[in-house]
């Protein structure tokens, strides 16, 4: 019986689930087309929209309204060239975004569940050139991967 006892517990020692890393769920999300298309907007070297067919970026009201992306006009605006990721592995995406965010774990927090420009990505897609294909699980699914992987250290290998 001690014997069976044992193995249990050595059993279930080993079930437990391994610590959830950033490349298991999140680093898939965020190379989807939806988040890339903001993400890479202001990157020259990723040739973004802002040099491939947004020539003249201070009309972005006439095109980027509420009624189009669900955001007031003040809220809309691409990330800065430093937040492309583009064709990063999944340690170099967390790494760059943790160093962004100056090690703020709050503020990415609020950025990746809170912003409405996340939410709309997440949720609509919508552009004045159409909607793009919706990142798999919908917001539900990303934000249980998005605290799963704040609980468990925001680990990055």
């Amino acid at each position: 019986m001690m014997r069976v006892l044992i193995l249990t517990v050595m059993l279930c020692s080993l079930a437990q689930a391994a610590p959830v890393k950033f490349g298991d769920q999140l680093q898939a999300k965020f190379h989807h087309d939806r988040c890339l298309q903001c993400h890479q907007f202001d990157s020259r070297k990723n040739n973004g929209r802002a040099y491939t067919s947004h020539r003249s970026r201070y009309l972005c009201k006439q095109c980027h309204v509420p009624a189009v992306i669900g955001l007031k006009n003040s809220e809309w605006m691409a990330p800065e060239a430093k937040f492309d990721y583009t064709g990063m592995n999944a340690k170099a995406t967390c790494q760059l975004f943790k160093n962004n965010m100056r090690g703020d774990a709050k503020q990415l927090l609020d950025h990746l569940l809170h912003d409405g420009r996340v939410r709309w990505a997440i949720d609509s897609g919508m552009t004045p050139g159409g909607q793009k294909d919706r990142v798999p699980g919908g917001y539900a699914e990303w934000e249980k991967d998005v605290m799963a992987w704040f609980r468990d250290g925001m680990r990055c290998e």
